[in-house]
Formats: structure tokens, C-alpha cells, sequence
């Protein structure tokens, strides 16, 4: 009997390749479901230029030198740029130690890389964008229709029923390019999901978690083990606990898993205006229809809930599976099924 080919979905990476954004790496790499089909970097945690160079060394350790690397925009649309050294240490990945001999791609942008992607591969291609989202706001200026070639998107960031981490009404990645936000946000996607601070601060590593992972000796296990330890170290100063959340894993997984969440259809604007509440995502959650204007643009998918078991089962899972050998795991134990 024939065995069953599963298609893999192709995703492309956007990231500014710090703590969290190796954690993604690892992740995607490890799914046998998944074609990584490029990954391309932007300012934010570290310089673009510094996030390529990372995202290159980590799949160099991964066995994974295939997966292109594109340096991406080196600052924001509209505002000076800033970086996470106090989060994600000076070179991003908190100085562990990792070969770095590798080259990144020079002929394109990460913002043209895609556009031409999505042309390659219209409505199959994802995108999981896990850092500022400006390659994915000036791939809409090169590229119109980019909603419509795009399956989904998947984006870490904004904090719309909670408190921001950058500012009080602010997260990060939201806040190092609002003009960005805005664009991506009102584009129209045929899927965008939105996983902000209001679940990812619920994926904290627990011991269980904590523990499968350190008993792995394979080469993404060993990695995460390194970055989790780094990771954790700012979070024990930050909010008093040996762990660390899964911030930009969480946007992939639930590219991935949809199931895995509970999403509100909102539409969620950015605050451009220069002030305290600038990069703030806004939604309008007002229950009442009779008398409610209709929202500027086409609403998303913004998660509110998550089966955090099932995500943290379906993530150590991915870890596991990361740069080792084929045929080692099979594709239900890949999923955390």
C-alpha cells in the first residue's frame, strides 16, 4: 500500500532574531508538516542586519543552511529605530556561544523576497512575523494584492485587553513601527490572526515543559536549552519567575493549530498620534450592534484564549523534533499528537 504524502505548508519567517524569535526557529524546523521556505529579518530586537546573521548561525546549527536569509528593513517607516539589548543581550541571542560563519542573502530585501514568494506560490504561501512589521507593510507598497496571494498571516504582537510591555498601553513589536502595524492591520487578509500579549503571557514554561526539555541532547534541544536558560534569567529579574512565555512560538502554533485558540473577529487599529498611548492596538469591543458604526477595515482574528496545554505539549514536541535525523519521529509525535 502506497504511504500517504503529506503536503507541507509554506511558511515564511519574519523576525528580528532575539531570544524568543531562536525559540520560533527551532520550532518551524522541527515540523515535518512545515517547508521553512525563507526567513527574513527586520530591525527590532537587534539591527537587521545583526537578526539575519542570527537567524542564518541558528539554522547553520540546526542543519538547516538550505532556508534563504534576507536582511530586511533597517528602520522603522516613520520614527527613529531602537533595539531590546536589555531583553535579548548585545548580539540578540544573549551571547551564547554559536557559529557564526554564515552568509545571508544581498541580492533582494526581505520585502521583495516575499513579494516574489508570493508570487511563486499564490495562496499557498503563511507568514508568521514575530518581530516589527515593516518588510510586511513595504511588501504591501510593492505588492497591492499581497492579501490576496497570501493564505494567512500569523502575527506576534499588541496587547488589546491588557497592559503593553514597552510602554504601559504599548507592545513591542508594535511599538518599534506603528505606521507598519496600521498597514498590515487594515490590508484584508484572507486569514490574520493576531496573538498578542493577551495569550502569550499565559505560555510560561511549566516544570514539565522545563524538564522534557533539558533532557534533550539533539541539536535544537540543546539550543532551546541555552536560550530558555537566557531567556528565563531576564523574566526571574522582570516578574520574579524561573521560567520564561513562548511569546512569538505562540503566533506559529496557532498558524498551525487554530484550534488551539479562542479569537474575537475585531478591528483593530494603531495609535499613530506622537504621546503616551502611541503604538497602542485599539479595538472596538462594544457588544451592542444597533447604532455601531461600521470598523474602518476588515476585522481579524484577534486570540483571547488559548488551550495552553495543548500548545505547550505541541511546542516541546517541535523542539524535540528540531535537527534531528529523518524518519526519527513521526509526524504525530512532531504535532504533539
Amino acid at each position: 500500500m502506497a504511504e500517504t504524502v503529506t503536503a507541507r505548508r509554506r511558511i515564511v519567517l519574519d523576525c528580528d532574531t532575539g531570544l524568543d524569535d531562536t525559540l520560533t526557529l527551532i520550532f518551524l524546523s522541527g515540523r515535518p508538516d512545515v517547508e521553512l521556505v525563507a526567513v527574513g529579518s527586520v530591525h527590532g530586537n537587534v539591527s537587521a542586519v545583526q537578526g539575519a546573521h542570527n537567524s542564518a548561525a541558528v539554522l547553520k546549527a540546526l542543519g538547516r543552511p538550505d532556508v534563504p536569509v534576507t536582511v530586511g528593513a533597517r528602520r522603522p517607516l516613520a520614527q527613529p529605530v531602537q533595539y531590546s539589548a536589555r531583553v535579548h543581550g548585545s548580539d540578540g541571542l544573549g551571547e551564547i556561544p554559536i557559529d557564526r560563519e554564515v552568509r545571508v542573502r544581498s541580492d533582494s530585501s526581505a520585502a521583495e523576497q516575499l513579494v516574489q514568494l508570493a508570487r511563486r506560490y499564490p495562496g499557498e504561501l503563511e507568514i508568521v512575523a514575530v518581530g516589527p512589521l515593516t518588510n510586511i507593510a513595504l511588501a504591501l507598497m510593492i505588492e497591492p494584492d499581497l492579501p490576496s496571494l497570501i493564505a494567512g498571516i500569523s502575527v506576534m504582537g499588541g496587547a488589546v485587553t491588557v497592559p503593553g510591555n514597552n510602554t504601559p498601553w504599548a507592545e513591542s513589536n508594535i511599538a518599534h513601527d506603528p505606521e507598519a502595524a496600521s498597514l498590515v492591520f487594515s490590508a484584508g487578509w484572507r486569514r490574520c490572526v493576531l496573538a498578542g500579549l493577551d495569550v502569550t503571557l499565559t505560555t510560561w514554561l511549566r516544570p514539565a515543559e522545563l524538564a522534557a526539555i533539558d533532557g534533550l541532547a539533539t541539536p535544537g534541544g540543546r539550543l532551546a536549552q541555552q536560550i530558555i536558560r537566557r531567556f528565563s534569567a531576564y523574566f526571574s529579574v522582570a516578574y520574579g519567575r524561573q521560567s520564561c512565555p513562548i511569546h512569538d512560538p505562540t503566533a506559529a502554533i496557532l498558524l498551525l493549530h487554530p484550534e488551539y485558540g479562542q479569537y474575537q473577529p475585531w478591528s483593530v487599529q494603531v495609535e499613530l498620534a506622537r504621546g503616551l498611548t502611541r503604538g497602542a492596538t485599539l479595538a472596538d469591543r462594544r457588544p451592542f450592534v444597533a447604532g455601531k458604526p461600521e470598523p474602518p477595515h476588515p476585522p481579524i482574528e484577534v486570540a483571547t484564549g488559548l488551550n495552553v496545554d495543548a500548545l505547550l505539549e505541541c511546542f516541546v514536541a517541535g523542539i524535540r523534533a528540531a535537527g534531528t535525523a529523518p524518519g526519527q519521529q513521526t509526524e504525530k509525535e512532531a504535532r504533539g499528537e
